[in-house]
Order: C-alpha cells, then structure tokens, then sequence
C-alpha cells in the first residue's frame, strides 16, 4: 500500500494495520477462505490478520453482541473444533507460522469463555489440544523460540480460565509436568524495565508461567483438583517463590492474594499440605521482598515491602490460621510431671517453624521484621524462651545505635501480656493444677543473657542515655514481673491455696529467681542519687527513671528493700517544689515531674515504713506536711487519685480518723487550692502568701498535737457532742484540735493575716462538707459558733481591715450556710449597679491574656481574691463576666469564684448561667455548693434539678459520695416541713439522685445506701413514719419509694419492715376502732409488707363487725388484697378458702377478692364426665355457701372471675348447673359459665333450657365484631355442642348460622368458620354446612396469606386438620390458594402444610399443577429455604413439591423440573432427600430414561462445580461416610416402597441406596485411572459403606454392593497403587464370607463382620489413625473371619498399652454401632458381652466417660426383643440397673437410663415377663422413678 508521506519513511504502518485493511473477515466463509489459501505466505498474512481482527486486550470485557465474538461462533458453527486451525499447524514447522497460530487459538478460547452459551464449541478445541498428540506439540513450542514460548504460555493460561476454570482438571492430568525446560522458564524475564503498570497488560515469560502455575490453587479450582496439584507438583509451586522478590509488584500481590484467597482461605486442603509449602524456605523468599520498601509507582501505593508484611502477619500471627499453632502458652507441649521445672533438650514446642523464621528477621533493621516478630511472639508466648540464645541479640551496655534498638526490642519483648488464658485448662475455665514450668517464666520475664550484669553496668555507666535506656527496659522486665505476681495471686486465691500450694510455691520461686537476676537494690538507689550536671530535660528523663525503679523494686521485692537501709521518706523531699510555679514555667518537663510524683507516691503505699509522722530533715513538719503541700499544688488528676488513697490509707489507721476513714477526703477536699505569686497584697497592704502553705503547716502542727495528747481532744469533742441524740456522727478529734489551735493563735497573734484568713476559709469549707456526713448539724452549729467566737473583730487585725472583712464573711457564709438548712431562703433583690465594679470589669475583659501559664493563674486568683477583699456589690451579669475572664485565665479557678460568692446574694445560677452549664465548668463546680447556692426557684425549676443531678454523677461518685450528697438535700427537707411545694421538689431531686445511683452501684452499695436513706438520715426517716403529710407531699414520697424500692425482692423488703411493721400496727388499730386518718401513708407501705402481715389483717377484718369499718378502711383493706394477690399463689396453700368466704361479708363487691376465690378453684375445672367426689373431700366441695352462690347471681355485672367461680361450680356440682340455668340471663360474661354446662352435662343440658332460652342464647354466642380472642373460642365450643346436642332444633340453629354466615364479611367470619368447619366433620348429617363452612375458610385462607405475615395461625391450622381428615374442596378455590402460598407464604411451614394437604384430598388438572411447579421451582428465594439449616421448613417444601409429582407424573416429570431440584439434594437420609430421590425414581419410571445424565453434574457440596461421577464420589465428605457405616440405615430398601418418614432424619448420614447408585455410576462411566484417583477415592470411605451395605436387611441392596464390590476387586488387581495388597487382602477376606441364598442373592453378612472389615478397610487408606495397625494385625492373624464372633473383644477391653483407654472405648462404641438385629445378639451372647461390659463398669465407677459409652450399648441392646427379654430374665439386667442408680448420677445419666427403661417397657415380650416373673417385673420397674425425680423434674 502506498504510503501518505514519503518524506517520512521512518514511519511506515505497521504490518497488522495493512493486513487488516487486506483482509476484511465479515463472516465465516470469509474466515475458511483465507485459511484454505495454499500460498504458504497469503497464510501467514490471512493469520496475521485474522489474530489482529480477533485480539482481546487485558482486562477488556466481551459484550455478547461483539463482533469478534459473533464471528467465531459462526466459523465454529461451520468447522467444529477449529479444524482448519488444526490442519495448518500440522502442515507447517516455521516458527512465525506456529506463534501465530497458537496466539489465534488463544484469542478464540478467550472469546468463547466470556459468555456460558459459547462454551460447548470452545470444549472440542480444548479436548483436542490437551490430546496426547497436541499436547506434545504445545510442549514442543514451549522449548523454542521466546515468542513460542510466550503464545504457548499464554495459552495454557487461557484454557485453564476458559469457563471459570471448568477443564483446569483435565489440563492438569494432561500437562507434562516433568519438563526439563520449566525451570528455565521460570526464569525468563523481560529485558529492560517498562511502565509497571503494563506487566499485567503485556506479560512476560515468566510472569505467564507464575500466573499458569497458581491458577490451579485460585479460588475456581476445586479443592480437588489443588489437593492433587500441591501433592505431585510440591517443587513445580514452590519454584515460582524462588525469584518473586524480582518481580514486579502488581504480580507479587497476585501471587500473594491467590495463595491467601485460594490456599489458606480454603478449608477443605488439608494444612498440613499447606504448613509444607510454607516451610522456612518459602518464608525465606517472602522475607527478601522487605527490602524493597521504597514505593515502585507514582502514586506511592506499590510498596512490596507492605505487601509481604500484611500477608505474614496472616499467616504468622493468628494462632489457628496459617502456620501459626495453637500453643500453650508458658507450659511445653509434653508436659513430664516428675522434671517439669527440668529444661529439656531438643524438647518440642509448637511452632517450630515460627522459631527459626524470627531467627532470620532484622529486628534491629526494619521496623516492619520488628512488628512480625513482636506479633508473633505475642501469638506464640511459648516461643520467647527459646529466641533470647537462638537470635544472640547484643545487650552488653555501650552507645550504639545498634545496641539501642537491640535493648529497645528487648523491651518491646519483655512487656508482651502474661498468657493468662493459658493458665486454664483448655476448654473450661478452671485454673490448672500445675503452675507452668519455672525456666519459662523467667525466660520470659528476666532472660538468662546476663541480664543482671548488663543492667548494673547500664545503671552505672558514664553515658546519661545508656542509662536511661537501661532504666527502660529493666523497669518493663519488673513490670512483667509485677504482672505475673498479680496473676499468680489471682489463681492462688481461685484455687484457695495455702502456704504448701504448687502456685504460691511457684510465685515465691519466682520471686527468688528474679532477684538473682536483678541489679542490688543499691545499685538502683545509687542511680536514683546520682548528681547529674545536665539540662534540664535530661534530668528529668533520668529522675523520672530512677522513681519508677524504685517503685517497681518495692512493688516486686519487699524484702529485698527491706533489707536496704533506705529512708522513703527522703523523696518526698524533692518533691514539693516541682508542684510549684517554677515547674509550671517548664512546659517540657512538667509532666515527667508529674510521674516523679506518682511513682514515689505509690512507691510509699507499698512500703511498710513510711510513716506520715515522721519529721522532715532540719525541719519541725513531718511528711503530713509534704503530703498536703503536693496534693494542694498538683494539677495532675492521677496524682491527686494516688495521693488521696495513701492519706486514707496513711491516715486511717492513726487515731485521727480510725472511726471514718471516709472523713479524709472532706478534709482533703477543703483544702485550698488559691494559688498566689511573690509579692502579692490585699488592698489595705497586708502580704498575701499560698493559702495551701498556711493551712498545710496549721494541720501539720494541729495533727502532732492530737498524736501527742488524743484523749484530751477526744474529751473536748465529747463535751460537745450532744449525748441526747445519737443520729450525731462523731467526726475527728482533729476537729477540735484545730479549733483549739486556731482560737489561740489568732489571740496571741501568731498569724499572719493571710494564713488567718485561709484557716477561717478551710474551717468554713469543712463544716460545710462535714455537713453532709452528719445526721444532725446541732454540733455544727455548736463549733460554728465556737469558731465565730475565735474570729471576732478584736482577735483580727485592726491594721489590715480589708482581711478582717475577708475572714468575717468566711464566718458569714459559714453561718449562711447553716441558715439554709434551717429554712431561710432569701429571694434575690436587684441592687444597684455600681460604676466601679463597672470600670473595673472593662479594664479586666481588656487584659491582654499574659503569655505565661503562672502569670495567667495568678490573675485567675487575684480575681477571685478581689471578690473576697472589696466585697463590692454584684448583679448577676456582672457575675458572669468576671466568670468569663476567669474562665480565660484559668478555667480550674472558677471553683474557688463560685464557692466565695455569698449564698445569701443567689448569684451563681444566675451569674454563671448554670442552667446551659458546659461539661468543662460541671467539672470543676461540686453539688454541694451548687445545691447550696440554690433558691427554692431553682429548687423547682426541672431544668436546675438535672443540672445539679448532673454535676453529682459528671463523675462515677462512690456510695459515700451520694450519702453525703442525700444528706445535705434530707437536711433541707427537714427544716421546712411546712413547706409543702418545696419539700416535694426536693423529694423530686432526692429520687432523681436514688435511680442514677442505683443503676450505677453495685449489688453490694445498692442495699447499703437504701438503708442508709431511709433508716438512719432521721429527715427522710421521719417523712417515712409520719402520718399526717400532705397529699402532695405523699405523692412525691410516693415517687421516691417507687424509685428507692423494689417490693418484690426480698433484700428491701426486709430493709423496711421494721417501717412496714409500724404501718400495719396502725392499720389493725384503726380496723379496731374504725377511724383511719392515714389510709394513704398506709397504702404506701403495704406494698412492702411481708404477706405474713397482710394475711394477719385479713384475719383481723374477718373478725370485725362490719358496722365498725369505715370506707377509708375498707379501702386500704382493699388495697392489701391487691397486694397481696401478686404472692397469693404461693400463699394459698395457708390461706383456707373459708377465710376468703367470711373476708367476702366485709367485701362484697371487690373484684380482688372475687379473682383470689377463683385462684383457689381453679383446679376444680375438670374435663368431660370427670367425677371430682373420687378425689375431692365433700366439704371442699360444698364450701361454698348458699349465700355467696346467691350473690353471685344477684350481682349486676359480672366479671371473668365470677365466670371461672361458676363454672368450677357446675364441674362439681350437677345440681348447682340445674339452678344456674333457671336464673340464666344469655349476656356475654356467663359464657364460660354456659360452656361449663353444656360440656359438662351435654345433651341433658338441652332438655333443661326453654326454646326461647335456646334461641337467645345462640343468637348471642354467634360470631360479632370485636370479640376477644377467648370468648370467641368459648362460642365456637358452644356453638358445636348445642348443634350436636339439640336434634330437634338442629335445623332452626344451622338457619341462624348461615344467617350470620352470610350477614358478615368473609374475614370478620374467617376463625369461626374455619373452626366450626373443624369440629364438625365427622357429624355426617351436617356435610353441607360443613362444606359451606370449609370453602368460606378457604376464600378466607386465599386472602389471609396474600397479605403480610406476622397475623393469626390458628385458623390456617384448623384448615390444614380439614383438610387432612378427607374435605374435598373444588379446584377452583384450591387453585388461588395454592398460588398465594407459592408466591407469598412458602416460607411459612402452616401455609405450605395446608397446601399439601389439599393436594392429596383435592385433584387438580395438570396444567394447574405444572404452573404451580414451576412457580415454585423459579421462586426467588427457593434455593435459599432449601438450602437453610431449618430443616422442618426444607422439609415441607420438598414434600410440597413431591405431593405436586404424584399428581399427574406423566406431566410433572420433566428435566425443566428435576434439574433444579439436583441442586437441593443432599445424599443424606433425611426424609427431605429421600423424598427428592424418591422423585428422580418416578422421572425414570415415566420418562423411562434414566435420571443419571441429570445427576452426573451433582455436587455433594453446593459451592463445588463437578463434572462427573468420579469429582462426585472423590468430593464426599469421608467422616459424614464414616458415621454413615457406624450408624447405618439397616431397614433402608431398594424397592419403592414409601418407608416411615419418621425413620432416619439424621441429615449427617449419608442415604446408601443412593451412594450404592452413583457408586454403580460412576464405575460404570468414569472409573478411576490412575492410583492417586483410586487412593483417593478409597479415601472417601464410599466402599467402607459398600462393605457396610451386606448387613442390611434388603436383599437387592446386599446384590447391587456385592457386585460392584466385586468390579473394585478387579480394578485394583489391576492397578499399581502401593495399598494394593492390602486392600486385597481384605476383599479376599470379604470374598471368603459371602454366601449365596437358596435363590442366588447373598445372604446377611453380620454387622459385626462388616463393621470390622470397613474400618480396616479405612485404615489401610489412613494408617495415622491409630485402629490401624490393631485391625490389620488382627485380621492378619488368622485365614479367615469368624462371623459368629465379636472381632477384637478381649484385646481391645482388657489392653495394656499405653492407650489402653483409647482401645477400651473404640471397642464399646464398636459393639454399640453393630448391634443391631436379633443375629447380632447372638454374637453378643455366645460371647457373655453383656456380662464383661456390666463388671467393667462395677470397676470402674469414677470413669464417666465409659459409662456412658456402656449405657449407649444397653440402650441399643434394649431395642431389640429378644435381646430385652433374656437381658431381664437370664442376665438380672433390672436388678443391676437398680444397683446402678444408687450412684450419684448426673442430668446425662438420667436421661441415658430414662430411655433404657422406655426401651425395655416398650419393646420387651411383656406377656413372657410375666408369665417367668409372676408379674413381678412392672412392681420392680416401679422403683426406679423416685430415683431420677431430683434429676428430672418433669417426672
């Protein structure tokens, strides 16, 4: 073709451009006429152009209307298999000719394979090319040239994907796996490096072959077909892992996904073969792609380094999954009980293979090796004692990045979590008995690597950062340490060990051992004491070091340090100027001081030598000083939580607060937290210092002076103390040690100003918190005024006016507030605004915010301090600004803002807009001054309430945190009783308090604070016992008890009673005198009344005169009966119905009383022509008097109890039934009184009722709208017995009916219809109304299940009875309702069951059950409820479906319904799939075809695609195989017969007529063809059950396994397989014992022998079980098999080996699964089974395990009849069993000998039992039942 510019020849078209236009391929004539072109050259072009014109790129997807695609179907339409393809490869050898041809072959079988329907004509290509012949050229090209080898690649690739992988199998058989030529191909890369995202798109040679190697291990490779590749083709996959770190990403990640998605992810391939491909080798190849970590595109995703690193975290660290094992944790895998703590040499561990992999990763290097390792060894914790000799890691100190990442490994190992989990016994949650061994704990924990000298020189080495980093990782190995002493304590405490348990010897070994392995305690004190000339930072990092070391040795060796000279008490010393404002300055270290802090703080709480009184050095204040100062300076919320836990702890047990520890935290909560800075002032010049300071060394000094004289301040503070009440708590004697104190110095002026005014503000915030501690604030009072009198004016400071105001309004606000409690609430007045305080809060809201974090909490401070100094005069909105600039100061200052505001002023919720309060300033405001600030406005402001509730529970608070909060709210509630409105908002707010508790406490606080509010807080108390509170305010406390009580526990009943006690003395008080002016109070209490109580004031109402009860008492008495019916049903037993009887005088009309008599004679309802005077005393029954049946019948309405009284009546008195009929009066409440009559007296009923009566009351009981459920079904009961019973009226009566019938709309009708349709069926002379009836449930039916489910299934029931008992329903009301239950209710097994019984009642015409087949067979969700699990609803379609068959056969069985149905079956005996086999059966008996060409496409597994028999019968699932042979079908049949569905619905065996069946099949079609096919399928167990299959009862079963037994004897004489003689052997053997009937069918083959045979046959093919070698040398023991005897008894039951209990329970269940005929038995009995297996169990009592194995034994021994009956009467099997269950026996056991003695009396030949034991066999019988009563209480 000419070209368009010759000017530039450099650019000519390519070659496939100028063929393509040459040659236009528009159809398949086209196509064939250029190939039969002889020009050998025209060829190669016409091929050229045909491969350009069919070409499919990578990753393109073929539309169906694709030309391409539409052309190769035509040409294979016209030459099949590509002939012409075929017949130019044979004629040429040129090498262009050959890749060109391969590459079309290629094109074409990748159009094929995109869409289903093309398949079959690329089947025949592929069938020629895996041809020997073809194969061997494919082989041929991949040893030539690169582009050959390239094509033929890729085409091998393309027919194993075609059709999802559909001829993967065949290809793998057919390929030449041994070519020499593999290995260099596996190597064959691409020269030069291209765009990486093209390797996909344009693979090269090797990545062509990786991709054909792993495609058989994809995820649409069956697990066959991989099982089979990975066995014989081990080196060909491993060999592509060879060169992988070379490739290129995008080929890495495929190779990875497909081992992770096609490999590991599936279950069925064994992981052992896995475990095998990814030994060390592989990971080793894997482990070189960590070197490339750089990103290879980019977008900076590709990073092979990743890649490799997710999939080894997959298969290296998920214990389970992968080569990563379950292990044991610390305990070795044989465990030798005599040398456990002995280190074993070569002793075997799990994970052997995770071992010498961690051996090769570069921890030290790669942070991703670093991560693999950690998170193996935390998979693996058993593999940690063995690395530290195995990996050689350097840990002698120097500095050296190396040696820096080795000890910081080392610690990242160390601090792996202690397997806990592993100290369990494996599956329970019972500790071991046995610690694990000693060398592994400390291998774990302290290494064996030198650690003690490499850790003493660290501490001691010259370099500052080798310390530290050995300070790291020794306080990670004692953190350890300490975790595994808290673990051991946990086991010691479950296991409840002594000094002399194996855990608390293990722990102090441990101990001992790990502190040879620790540096000497002094070593670490002369590190902590090291002056170091540094920066800051640095000091910090090595102090903060140094204090967790001495933490920690304290923590894990108490003795060592004990023995230490060393004075705790010497770090506090450091400590409290790093809470000051120096530390704050210094940002970077603050919080490394913070940790100083907390380490010697918990360092002191574990040191039994701390003592708080001890003195400082060169100082008169004792620790209590530094304790206080630190608590009040720290802003660290974790040291305040530790330092608080050693003052109480500290402080407790001195006898300044052994009463309460629980008062310390108030004194530590008043505490001062002001925070001033150097040279601050009050506003009249007076020097203002920390307030912590002052009060700090005011308690240290009042604390040494309690200590010195306790018993002259205890004194004190009883003289203060008011003796007459005892609610007073006794606080500290502190308390008055301080008053004391406080009162002398300021008159003697040793105070300055400032702390002056701190003491008066700590005492006033610590009466204020002790407010809520005591019950009674009298001595509060007292002290105030005591402290009042030591602050007046002319004790203060004349000279500093400003700090004598200040500490007045302390005292101020002290009393203040106790002038709340006392009632005194002020309402807010509006001052006026002030023009300075206005200047002033302009110039503070302009303050630059200062750029230092001290300077800004001093101005916070100084704020607050302005507030308490000048006192000027506020409004709320000035309040709310100086929050505000507070807030922006320092947000923790706005506590102290809110706690100096003046309660009397109520400006803080205002102020401080609390309302809409933050979650930020909650945090630092407290309930108690919030509660304190409140107005009664805000008291009753709901909003308030919950912002105060809030507040309280920000915090999870303890229980003595709520107490206190409850008191302050009880201490208002007390002192302004009178005011009722307030009094209920509090009441309010307490029972908010009460149900936050409640649900936030535990079961142990829940009672004690109940307890504490209502019996010992005397205000919430009193409102308890009081008797004339206003309504409102009872309602509130109503309120409050409903939330606070739960009446039905017994735990708050009890808390009350002493309340409840009170109450119902009152009440029987005023039952006496017949006034009441506390019914309400009373009814609140009754609630919680013991019953006990209640039933004594029901005893006392009985006995008064009637005149004398008021109607309030009468209505609390109602109100105790009330209560007291929820416990009446355990109480009735003690409460004689005559006391309800006189109780109803004084009640007449009380509807509780009413329902309490018909409680207790509910048991009279007796059935039909029962006669209750057999079994009833005549006074039970006449109890009832005539005055009461009287007034029941006077009464104007009635409710369901007199309905129930009534009706028991008429059950027990017949003459009661005549009266109740004079006086009936037809109206809805007597019907379950009339039903009572009618069923109980039946036709005589009839005669005693008069025809108006009759009518009435049929009209009455016909069906109206709206009537309860219960009272329709009593209708429908009575409507059938008068039809039945009233011959004369019957016509009048059925009139009325349809009437009604036809009045009504069908679904108002629909129950009663369908119902009265029910019950009278079997009355023949009512067909027709029957019918009427039937149909009007039917349309009802067609309605009711178009419609959404969830409705009412008792009408669809009756309907489904209906229909069973015989209706014939017409087709055209049967069609609708049969489409609306396929389309909307196959789900529904009520719906599907009526379908199925109207289809065998109903005939219906062929085309109406094809539709209805189809229907269901194409329902959306068929295979889904077919497929489920719940085998009920499976079960009733596919009978459903079976039913729709048998209607019309020679319609229904068609392919286009029995292919679907191939996918549901399962094989298994269900009577789900024996329904389905039985209709393939009828589709051969009417299409005379057989089904096998259906059925040679079923899979055994859904999700697995097979192509024949052989893939079928290979893909079994053996172990479902071999339950099939132990519990084998003995009565299944081969003939047609319908066997009782109720046999064998056990869906894990398989059906052995069908196994027999496709076994037949598939040795007919595609028999095994090679030894690997043969073990494999032997390995499936199918002829284990072939062998089974001669001892079933059927005849023709036993025929048809015979002869194909006899086919595999043939075959595998033929084969080569290495368990040939063996499994000959065996067949010899079985051959030996077959003969022949008298007509020509093999007789019965004992279970016994075929049991024996069928495990030996499966243990040839899997000699690790361990029956193996012991069938095989009995067999091989003697010529021949003597059926008469039980095979391996004495051997197996009495052995000696080591796995003597393993034999003895194979061969017990063995007898159990072949014991299973009358021939059976016989073998048992010639050898004494029976008797042998009854002493073994007599001698070993304590072996539940074989007892139960020998109670399955007897229960399937009791089975059969002659072996019941010469148990019982020759081997005295019920007198054994009688010695049996005098044991203790568990639920199990019961059960076990439950269906022993069913089977006995079932099945035993009774009338033989009696005749040889003179009737004495039931009377033993009989003795058995109270023994299994406490185990089996249904009994």
């Amino acid at each position: 073709m000419p070209q368009s510019k010759p000017e530039r020849p450099q650019k000519r078209a390519k070659p496939e451009q100028t063929l393509r236009k040459a040659y236009k391929f528009s159809n398949a004539i086209d196509v064939r006429r250029a190939l039969q072109n002889q020009d050998q050259n025209a060829q190669i072009e016409a091929l050229s152009a045909l491969r350009s014109t069919l070409s499919v790129k990578s990753g393109e997807s073929v539309a169906p209307q694709d030309e391409r695609l539409t052309l190769v179907v035509q040409w294979m339409e016209s030459s099949s298999g590509a002939h012409d393809i075929f017949e130019i490869w044979e004629g040429t050898n040129q090498s262009s000719s050959l890749s060109l041809l391969v590459s079309l072959l290629s094109s074409i079988l990748t159009l094929l394979s995109s869409h289903f329907p093309y398949h079959s004509h690329g089947i025949p290509i592929i069938k020629t090319l895996l041809s020997p012949k073809w194969m061997r050229k494919i082989t041929s090209c991949i040893s030539g040239s690169n582009e050959l080898i390239l094509v033929s690649l890729k085409l091998l690739n393309t027919i194993s994907h075609f059709g999802g992988g559909r001829e993967r199998k065949a290809l793998f058989e057919a390929f030449p796996w041994d070519m020499k030529t593999l290995a260099k191909v596996s190597h064959m890369r691409r020269k030069g490096k291209g765009d990486a995202e093209d390797v996909l798109a344009r693979p090269d040679i090797r990545t062509y072959y990786v991709f054909f190697i792993i495609s058989f291990i994809d995820l649409e490779t069956s697990s066959l077909v991989k099982s089979s590749f990975l066995e014989q083709q081990r080196d060909i996959f491993l060999s592509i892992f060879k060169g992988l770190s070379q490739d290129a990403y995008l080929v890495v990640r495929k190779v990875l996904e497909v081992c992770w998605v096609g490999l590991w992810s599936d279950p069925k391939i064994k992981r052992t073969a896995k475990i095998g491909l990814f030994a060390e080798v592989t990971i080793g190849h894997l482990l070189k792609l960590y070197e490339r970590a750089a990103a290879e595109n980019a977008d900076g995703d590709h990073i092979p380094a990743d890649l490799v690193h997710h999939f080894l975290l997959a298969i290296c660290t998920r214990p389970g999954l992968g080569i990563c094992f379950r292990d044991r944790g610390w305990y070795p895998r044989d465990i030798d009980a005599d040398v456990v703590d002995e280190p074993k040499k070569g002793g075997k561990i799990y994970n052997k293979i995770l071992s010498n992999i961690l051996k090769t990763l570069k921890v030290n290097e790669d942070a991703r090796q670093q991560e693999l390792a950690l998170k193996i060894l935390v998979a693996c914790p058993e593999l940690v004692a063995g690395y530290w000799p195995a990996v050689g890691l350097t840990l002698e100190p120097r500095l050296s990045s190396k040696w820096i990442a080795n000890i910081a490994f080392f610690g990242l190992v160390i601090s792996q979590p202690v397997p806990v989990s592993s100290f369990l016994i494996p599956g329970n949650s019972i500790y071991q008995p046995d610690p694990p061994p000693l060398s592994t704990i400390l291998e774990s924990i302290l290494p064996s690597v030198s650690t003690k000298m490499h850790f003493s020189k660290g501490l001691q080495s010259t370099s500052h950062l080798v310390q530290h980093c050995t300070a790291l990782a020794l306080a990670r190995c004692l953190s350890k340490l300490s975790c595994v002493f808290r673990a051991f304590q946990d086991v010691e405490s479950a296991l409840e060990e002594d000094e002399t348990g194996q855990w608390t010897r293990r722990h102090r070994e441990v101990e001992r051992e790990a502190r040879r392995r620790v540096p000497e305690f002094q070593v670490v004190v002369g590190f902590s004491q090291m002056k170091v000339d540094a920066r800051e930072v640095k000091l910090a990092l090595l102090g903060e070091s140094a204090q967790r070391l001495l933490w920690l040795y304290h923590l894990c060796f108490p003795q060592m340090v004990a023995e230490a000279r060393f004075d705790v008490g010497k770090l506090l010393q450091g400590l409290v100027d790093a809470s000051q404002d120096v530390v704050r300055e210094a940002g970077n270290v603050c919080g490394l001081h913070g940790l100083k802090q907390l380490h010697v703080l918990r360092l002191l709480q574990e040191s039994d030598q701390f003592t708080w009184s001890g003195k400082v050095a060169n100082s008169s204040n004792t620790y209590l000083h530094a304790l206080l100062k630190i608590f009040c300076a720290t802003p660290t919320r974790a040291v305040r939580s530790t330092l608080r836990s050693l003052l109480r702890k500290t402080l407790a047990e001195s006898i300044l607060f052994q009463e309460d520890p629980d008062e310390v935290d108030l004194w530590l909560d008043s505490l001062p937290t002001t925070c001033r800075g150097a040279g601050c002032e009050a506003p009249d010049g007076a020097a203002l210092t920390d307030e912590s300071d002052g009060v700090a060394t005011f308690l240290d000094d009042c604390a040494q002076r309690c200590l010195k004289t306790p018993y002259r301040y205890l004194e004190a503070l009883r003289d203060l103390l008011p003796m007459e009440n005892s609610a007073v708590d006794a606080p500290s004697p502190l308390l008055m040690t301080v008053l004391e104190q406080f009162a002398a110095k300021l008159a003697v002026k040793l105070l300055t100003p400032s702390d002056a005014l701190a003491i008066t503000g700590f005492v006033r915030r610590l009466m204020f918190k002790l407010a809520g501690k005591q019950r009674d604030l009298t001595f509060l009072r007292i002290f105030s005024g005591k402290v009042d009198d030591a602050a007046m004016p002319g004790n203060l400071f004349s000279q500093y006016p400003c700090v004598t105001v200040a500490i007045r309004r302390e005292v101020s606000i002290m009393h203040k507030c106790f002038g709340h409690f006392q009632g005194v609430h002020n309402f807010l007045s509006e001052p006026s605004a002030s023009p300075e305080v206005e200047d002033f809060l302009a110039k503070i809201e302009g303050m630059p915010l200062p750029e230092s974090s001290s300077a800004r909490i001093h101005n916070a401070y100084e704020l607050v301090d302005w507030l308490r100094f000048v006192e000027p005069t506020l409004q709320p909105q000035d309040i709310a600004r100086l929050a505000a600039v507070v807030e922006r100061f320092h947000s923790p200052a706005l506590k102290d803002l809110f706690e100096n505001l003046h309660p009397t002023d109520l400006l803080m919720w205002e102020g401080g807009d609390l309302k809409t309060a933050s979650r930020q300033l909650l945090q630092v405001l407290s309930f108690d001054w919030m509660f304190m600030q409140s107005s009664e406005a805000d008291i009753a402001n709901k909003q308030c309430r919950e912002t105060i509730l809030e507040c309280l529970f920000l915090r999870p608070p303890t229980r003595v945190q709520i107490e206190h909060a409850v008191c302050l709210v009880a201490h208002d509630t007390c002192s302004i009783v009178e005011r009722e409105s307030l009094v209920c908002k509090l009441l309010l707010l307490l029972s908010s308090i009460m149900q936050r508790a409640l649900r936030q406490l535990s079961k142990e606080d829940g009672p004690r604070l109940k307890e504490y509010v209502l019996l010992r807080v005397p205000s919430i108390h009193g409102l308890c016992m009081s008797g004339d509170l206003p309504d409102t305010v009872q309602e509130a406390l109503y309120a409050f008890l409903d939330v606070s009580l739960d009446p039905s526990t017994e735990g708050d009943r009890t808390t009350v009673s002493s309340i409840c006690t009170h109450w119902t003395e009152c009440f029987k008080a005023s039952i006496q005198s017949g006034r009441l002016q506390t019914g309400c109070s009373i009814k609140l209490w009754l609630r919680c009344a013991d019953p006990n109580n209640l039933l004594n004031i029901i005893d006392q109402a009985c006995d008064t005169n009637n005149a004398a009860l008021t109607p309030s008492v009468l209505e609390v008495l109602e109100f105790a009966l009330d209560t007291l019916k929820s416990s009446f049903t355990c109480a009735s037993s003690r409460v004689p119905i005559s006391q309800l009887l006189r109780l109803h005088c004084v009640l007449p009309d009380s509807e509780v009383l009413e329902e309490m008599i018909a409680v207790v004679k509910k048991h009279w309802n007796f059935p039909y022509h029962y006669d209750p005077r057999q079994h009833l005393e005549g006074s039970q029954l006449d109890i009832l008097r005539a005055d009461f049946v009287s007034k029941l019948f006077q009464k104007a309405v009635w409710t369901e109890s007199t309905s129930r009284i009534v009706s028991g009546l008429v059950y027990t008195q017949s003459d009661f039934a005549k009266e109740f009929l004079g006086r009936l009066i037809p109206f809805e409440p007597l019907l379950p009184a009339v039903h009572a009559v009618l069923d109980s007296l039946g036709g005589d009923a009839i005669d005693l009722f008069r025809d108006t009566t009759i009518i009435a009351l049929f009209e009455r009981i016909l069906p109206r709208r709206h009537r309860p459920e219960g009272l329709r079904q009593l209708c429908i009961r009575c409507i059938c017995i008068l039809i039945k019973a009233d011959a004369a009226r019957k016509q009048q009566l059925v009139d009325l009916l349809q009437k009604n019938m036809q009045r009504l709309a069908v679904e108002q009708f629909a129950l009663e219809s369908v119902c009265i349709a029910s019950r009278l069926q079997s009355f023949l002379p009512l067909a027709d109304l029957v019918t009427e009836l039937a149909e009007r449930g039917l349309q009802w039916a067609v309605r009711h299940f178009s419609g959404p489910e969830g409705e009412d299934e008792e009408g669809p029931t009756d309907s489904t009875k209906i229909a069973k008992q015989g209706f014939k329903a017409k087709a055209h009301f049967v069609e609708p309702l049969l489409t609306a239950v396929i389309q909307n209710r196959l789900s529904d097994t009520v719906a599907v069951d009526i379908g199925i019984a109207l289809l065998q009642c109903s005939p219906l015409k062929p085309v109406v059950v094809n539709r209805a087949l189809q229907n269901i067979l194409q329902h959306p969700q068929f295979f889904k409820l077919c497929g489920s699990e719940e085998s009920s609803r499976r079960d009733l379609i596919i009978r459903f479906i079976a039913a729709l068959f048998r209607q019309h056969p020679s319609n229904t069985c068609q392919p286009s319904h029995v292919v679907p149905l191939v996918r549901i079956y399962g094989g298994t005996i269900s009577v789900a799939d024996r329904n389905l086999l039985s209709i393939f059966r009828l589709y051969e008996a009417e299409k005379l075809t057989p089904i096998s060409s259906i059925l040679c496409k079923w899979s055994p597994s859904p999700g697995i695609s097979i192509s024949n028999q052989l893939e079928a019968v290979q893909n079994m699932d053996p172990i479902r195989m071999l339950r099939t042979c132990h519990v084998f079908p003995i009565w299944r049949r081969m003939s047609d017969e319908q066997e009782n569905e109720k046999v064998g619905l056990d869906e894990r065996v398989y059906d052995p007529l069908f196994v027999t069946l496709l076994v037949g099949q598939m040795l007919a079609h595609h028999p095994p063809a090679s030894s690997l096919e043969w073990v494999q399928t032997f390995r499936s167990n199918v002829f284990s059950l072939l062998v089974r299959c001669l001892s079933a009862k059927d005849e023709k079963i036993r025929e048809a396994s015979l002869g194909l037994l006899a086919r595999v004897w043939k075959a595998v004489e033929l084969s080569d397989m290495q368990e040939k003689q063996h499994a000959l052997y065996i067949f010899n053997l079985l051959k030996n014992l077959i003969k022949p009937s008298s007509d020509g069918s093999p007789l019965r083959l004992p279970s016994f022998a075929s049991l024996i045979l069928s495990h030996a046959l499966r243990g040839v093919f899997y000699p690790s079980n361990f029956i193996y070698p012991r069938t095989a040398r009995f067999l091989l023991q003697r010529p021949e098999l003597d059926v008469t005897d039980v095979p391996m008894l004495y051997g197996m039951l009495y052995g000696s080996s080591d796995d003597w209990k393993k034999e003895r329970g194979w061969i017990v269940r063995f007898l159990s699964d072949g014991m299973m005929s009358t021939e059976d038995w016989k073998v048992l009995k010639r050898r004494h089974t029976w008797e042998l297996l009854a002493s073994l169990v007599q001698s070993s009592v304590r072996d539940q395990v074989l007892r139960r194995a020998v109670l399955e034994v007897l229960a399937n021994l009791t089975c059969n009849v002659q072996a019941t009956t010469s148990l019982v009467l020759k081997s005295s099997v019920l007198s054994w069993i009688e010695m049996q269950v005098q044991l203790p026996q568990s639920t199990e056991d019961t059960l076990a000998w439950l269906k022993i003695l069913e089977n006995i009396l079932v099945t035993a030949n009774t009338a033989k039992l009696q005749r040889a034991t003179n009737g004495q066999n039931c009377s033993g019988m009989a003795l058995f039942s109270p023994r299994f009563e406490a185990h089996t209480p249904f009994l």
